[in-house]
């Protein structure tokens, strides 16, 4: 810890460079950490972006505080304009740092210091589970993948990422290592996003009724083939099973002005951005498919693997079915997080010709997932991230995309 701390302190990018490569001792996840917090207190927050109205938000409750009763209060609840307040975690984090500043710097340095603890936790489950060194530049390039596809820049979005990050967390412990509290997370994500009911009710289902792994394969390539849900079915559904206070945000996120927006912004963007989900939605599709068919099947005794794995692939397949709805391809980057942690344990624990075969097919596609993922993070982070340190930050506060050099 204490080398992760003088790299924090000096260069804290100099210091993520130096874990990456030194990624077996033991402070390298800690610097990982840190390098979060101190991109969540230096990065670029986009006008109109989730992180200026959390800021906004802090603003507001520093210059008009609230008692704790009335604070509490406002917890699943819906107020005068028909917004309810149906997460815990942005608020609660919000109301804390309002204590003592309004700036939204230090807001998202406590944002990071969560989100940052996750995901190198994440990240490191599938690195210990290699015994030897990480020898092929393919393993190398299928972490990086895992990293980058809900990456720590995704802080922006704090509530569904974070999320996110702590369903995998809880999810990992409780199916592979096999540790009940594992569960405590997985049900926790839902207190930090709202959205997060519908994995965790995946999630239990998928415990409860234990489908065998061939019935989970055959529903997952069925789900390519599957036609695309009708939102206004969906709805209504929903509404008739949720409560009253979770009614608001389902309604506004099924409602046709919502749909328009969407399919507005999708118009816009670039065709890059558009497809490298979907590519490696199939790559992911194509080295499961080829565990699934593998020669040596003794990847089927161990529990702890095809509890995992199982588990992945059914919610890739929901995952699928649901990214057809506005909003609903977040469900599917969540399946494939699990996913390419499958295609990564398998590499680690049942290595064969065949499959490192497979991962050099698609590597031409994983590295271009890599590289748009890593131009979106330009977005956000900035030039102070890369190139100050937290003493530096404190006195030069004009954070700079790293967007706006290269254009």
């Amino acid at each position: 810890m204490k080398n992760a701390l003088f790299y924090f302190i000096v260069f804290p990018f100099y210091g993520l460079i130096q874990a990456i490569k030194n990624y077996r001792l033991s402070w390298a996840k800690n610097m990982v950490w840190l390098f979060v917090v101190f991109y969540g207190y230096t990065m670029f927050r986009p006008e109109f972006a989730d992180s200026t109205r959390y800021v906004q938000s802090l603003v507001n409750m520093y210059n008009n505080p609230r008692t704790w009763d009335a604070f509490i209060l406002s917890f699943y609840s819906v107020d005068e304009d028909n917004q309810a307040t149906v997460d815990i975690y942005q608020p609660l984090m919000t109301n804390f740092v309002s204590l003592f500043t309004d700036n939204g710097n230090i807001l998202y340095a406590f944002f990071g210091l969560v989100y940052g603890f996750f995901f190198s936790r994440n990240i490191w489950f599938l690195i210990d589970e290699f015994k030897t060194q990480l020898h092929s530049r393919l393993i190398f390039i299928l972490l990086i993948v895992f990293s980058c596809v809900i990456g720590f820049w995704e802080l922006n979005g704090v509530r569904m990422w974070t999320a996110a990050q702590v369903f995998f967390y809880g999810a990992f412990v409780f199916l592979y290592q096999k540790k009940f509290k594992g569960m405590y997370f997985v049900l926790a994500s839902a207190l930090i996003h709202f959205s997060f009911f519908l994995p965790i009710a995946i999630f239990l289902t998928y415990i409860v009724f234990k489908l065998p792994f061939r019935v989970i394969y055959i529903f997952f390539v069925a789900s390519f083939f599957a036609n695309a849900l009708n939102i206004t079915s969906v709805s209504s559904f929903l509404q008739g099973i949720l409560p009253e206070v979770l009614l608001p945000r389902v309604k506004s996120y099924t409602s046709d002005e919502y749909v328009e927006v969407i399919d507005t912004l999708n118009q816009g963007a670039n065709w890059y951005i558009l497809y490298f989900g979907k590519v490696l939605n199939y790559c992911i599709a194509f080295l499961v498919t080829v565990i699934y068919f593998a020669k040596n099947q003794s990847y089927l005794k161990d529990i702890s693997f095809t509890k995992f794995a199982s588990f992945a692939i059914f919610l890739l397949g929901i995952g699928n079915l649901l990214s057809s709805l506005p909003s609903g391809e977040r469900y599917l980057i969540l399946a494939q997080f699990f996913g390419v942690a499958v295609t990564v344990l398998y590499f680690a624990k049942y290595y064969s010709l065949n499959y490192k075969k497979a991962v050099a097919v698609v590597s031409p596609f994983l590295l271009f997932f890599i590289i748009i993922s890593l131009r979106k993070s330009f977005d956000t982070i900035s030039v102070m991230t890369v190139f100050t340190n937290p003493i530096l930050a404190t006195i030069i506060d004009s954070p700079v995309a790293l967007i706006d050099l290269i254009k």
